[in-house]
């Protein structure tokens, strides 16, 4: 008998629940950060940023020398280890069935390729607490569509024949929400989900000609088969707290785009998603709210119960805001060029998409600056604006906490989300002029916290 050695193979179909943004360290004139295509022009997800979160995620579960020993431990020297596990670049799916694999040498993509040379942009402005733009806080960057799919391969090399719940465990990190890929994931990018997987398992000392004759190309399945593994999320893999805000506006708000139609200089931000159909890929322009923007609105409020709760009251010495809040960088981290100690943020938040049935952008308001001394309109003062409105749906907003924070700095995002259901947080733009003022439920994993019962 021959050393056993087992081979565990993992092919999954993943999808984007919200937009992507894996940079590829690239910038033009026009945009700040580009994101990471193939050689074909279309997005990817490179190997390297895969295995890197699903370290992060498999260590959550287990101890640091289970992760050492299957991802390996580069100590240097003759100490280092290398990894049991090869991972895959994520390539992206073309249609239901082919992938972007290979070089693609026909037309056939062209017209789909330029769509995806076209990425949707996000402008990005750091508010301070009162309420403007921070000076040089200006910057933007593409995003993979929302809907996106991609697949990729990851495989296992057991020497010993005693490593399968370990590898069960990495699937399931896969497969829970706190697997999230790319920058922004704490700013509403980065949320995947697994649609389909194929799990396959070789015993070498029997099956070395069954592993050797797998075809490593992904275009090999097919993808439409009923037969491939529907993969499930399973809560208890999850390891974050769950907040959902169930909300109804009063009743207009505003995520501008900071551009205008024919019709009016300010829009509602849209944004197109990704559907998938049997025709091929189809394009959907949705009703986008930021999370980023609902982030921003939060840090501030939680300055503002931190401050509360420690006694630092405005005009006082001691009062802090920003990133010089502990609350504020304890949930939201802080970072930048000229951090020494950037740290990351413990709060995640998913974008919102509404499409055409559950929103309407046709509202139209116009504007007029008066002239306090003769009463008429001033000069160059008048403009208009599109906002939206919810048709009978809910709002509802996503947002996830990591376990390890202090009960202090919890109360005062738990505060902030219980505002912001009372309407004394609006959220969006031109609030000033009553917009944005919402008023709902608070769920706490799946429990209602506000109002209380």
């Amino acid at each position: 008998m021959g050393k056993t050695i087992i081979k565990y193979i993992a092919r999954f179909m993943i999808e984007a629940e919200t937009p992507l943004f894996i940079g590829s360290g690239q910038s033009t004139l026009l945009k700040d950060a580009l994101v990471q295509k193939d050689a074909n022009g279309f997005p990817m997800i490179p190997g390297t940023s895969l295995a890197g979160v699903l370290r992060h995620s498999f260590s959550k579960t287990v101890n640091s020398e289970t992760v050492s020993n299957l991802f390996g431990d580069s100590k240097g020297g003759d100490t280092g280890t290398g990894s049991l596990i090869k991972i895959s670049p994520a390539l992206m799916m073309l249609d239901e069935s082919q992938v972007s694999e290979g070089l693609l040498l026909n037309d056939k993509w062209e017209k789909l390729r330029i769509q995806f040379d076209n990425l949707p942009v996000r402008q990005h402005v750091r508010i301070t607490e009162k309420g403007v733009a921070e000076k040089n806080g200006l910057f933007d960057n593409e995003v993979i569509f929302k809907g996106t799919r991609f697949v990729f391969e990851l495989e296992l090399t057991d020497f010993s024949g005693e490593l399968e719940n370990d590898w069960k465990r990495i699937l399931e990190s896969i497969s829970s929400p706190d697997f999230r890929i790319g920058a922004g994931s704490r700013n509403g990018y980065g949320s995947l989900k697994v649609l389909k997987s194929q799990k396959l398992k070789f015993d070498l000392r029997s099956q070395m000609n069954q592993y050797l004759s797998l075809s490593p190309s992904f275009n090999e399945i097919d993808w439409t088969q009923t037969s491939i593994e529907e993969s499930k999320i399973e809560e208890e893999t999850f390891s974050k707290t769950n907040y959902l805000l169930k909300l109804k506006p009063d009743p207009f708000f505003l995520f501008g785009s900071g551009n205008g139609d024919e019709d009016v200089d300010n829009t509602p931000v849209e944004e197109e998603v990704v559907v998938y159909t049997s025709e091929g890929i189809q394009f959907q322009k949705q009703t986008l709210v930021p999370g980023s923007s609902i982030k921003g609105a939060i840090s501030h409020r939680v300055a503002f119960y931190y401050n509360k709760e420690m006694n630092r009251w405005a005009g006082s010495d001691n009062a802090s805001v920003g990133i010089e809040n502990e609350a504020v960088t304890a949930l939201f981290g802080k970072a930048g060029k000229g951090e020494k100690e950037p740290t990351a943020g413990k709060v995640y938040i998913n974008d919102v998409f509404l499409n055409q049935d559950q929103v309407k952008n046709d509202k139209i308001f116009n504007h007029v600056a008066i002239d306090r001394f003769t009463g008429g309109a001033l000069e160059g003062a008048l403009f208009s604006e599109k906002v939206s409105y919810l048709t009978d749906d809910e709002l509802e907003i996503n947002l996830f906490l990591e376990s390890d924070v202090d009960q202090i700095y919890k109360q005062a995002f738990e505060n902030t989300l219980e505002d912001i259901c009372k309407g004394l947080l609006p959220l969006g733009g031109m609030t000033t002029k009553g917009h944005g003022i919402f008023t709902g439920c608070l769920y706490k994993n799946n429990e209602q916290i506000f109002p209380k019962n």
